[in-house]
């Protein structure tokens, strides 16, 4: 029982959260580490050659938050309903 629950708390709740499978979860998380990846190595040549790059990483930074933002809310909104303290009146 403990290891199943864990399994669901691990596994399932969060896709959920964001009204996803496991896998499109997966996707959409790989997604976002691939994104981020090449950035972390734009940054790096732009550590070392500060005219490249200039703003690659911030302006795909800026790009990406609105996505994230909205996810990050999903996750919280499906949270609440699920503990019962939703109130749409609020």
């Amino acid at each position: 029982m403990i290891m199943s629950n864990r399994f669901h708390r691990l596994f399932v709740e969060h896709p959920q959260e964001v009204n996803e499978t496991y896998v499109e979860h997966m996707g959409a998380s790989m997604g976002f580490c691939g994104k981020l990846l090449k950035l972390a190595g734009c940054a790096f040549v732009h550590a070392i050659i500060p005219g490249l790059h200039k703003s690659t990483v911030s302006d795909a930074v800026r790009e990406m938050a609105p996505g994230m933002t909205r996810r990050a809310h999903e996750a919280r909104d499906e949270r609440m309903r699920n503990a019962g303290v939703w109130d749409v009146g609020l």
